[in-house]
C-alpha cells in the first residue's frame, strides 16, 4: 500500500470519528453542555484530518513498507466506526454509552497513530502522528472526567 494510500486512510478515520462525535452531539440535544462537548469533540478530530492533510504536501517518499497487518486493523476500525456511527444515528446513545463508545475510539485511535513507522522517513509526518497519539491519550482522560461531570 503507498504513501497516499495509507494517508487517506487515516484521513477516513479521523473525519468518520468527527462523525460519531456529531451523532452524539444531535443524541444530547437537549442538553447544551454535552451539545458542546461532543462538537468540540468533533471538531478535533477534523482538525486532525486537515493537519494529516497538511503534511501530506509535504510528504515526498513512499516510506517503508506497512505491515499487511497494520493496515487491516485500520481498514477494520474504520468499519467499526461506521458501524457505531449508524447504531447511535438509528438509536441515540446513553451519556454513558457515548462516553465508553469515545473512549474506546480514542484508544484505538491512539494505538493507530502510535503505528508511524511507514513515516519514518519524513520527520514531520512522523512527528505528527506521535503528537496525535498524546492528544488521543489526553482525550481519554478528559472523557474519564467528564463520567463524573455528567454522572454517568
Amino acid at each position: 500500500m503507498s504513501a497516499a494510500e495509507i494517508i487517506e486512510l487515516s484521513v477516513g478515520i479521523e473525519l468518520e470519528c468527527a462523525g460519531l462525535y456529531e451523532v452524539f452531539a444531535k443524541n444530547f440535544q437537549g442538553r447544551a453542555e454535552l451539545v458542546y462537548f461532543w462538537k468540540l469533540y468533533a471538531e478535533a478530530e477534523r482538525y486532525h484530518a486537515a493537519s494529516i492533510r497538511i503534511h501530506q504536501a509535504t510528504f515526498t517518499g513512499e516510506g517503508q513498507a506497512a505491515p499487511a497487518a497494520d493496515l487491516d486493523a485500520a481498514r477494520a476500525f474504520l468499519g467499526e466506526l461506521r458501524a457505531l456511527r449508524a447504531r447511535y444515528e438509528k438509536e441515540p446513545a446513553t451519556v454513558a454509552e457515548a462516553l465508553k463508545a469515545a473512549r474506546m475510539v480514542e484508544e484505538r485511535s491512539e494505538e493507530m497513530h502510535g503505528r508511524t513507522q511507514f513515516f519514518a522517513s519524513n520527520p514531520d509526518l512522523h512527528e505528527l502522528f506521535v503528537q496525535m497519539a498524546e492528544e488521543d491519550r489526553a482525550h481519554r482522560e478528559l472523557l474519564t472526567t467528564a463520567e463524573r461531570r455528567f454522572g454517568a
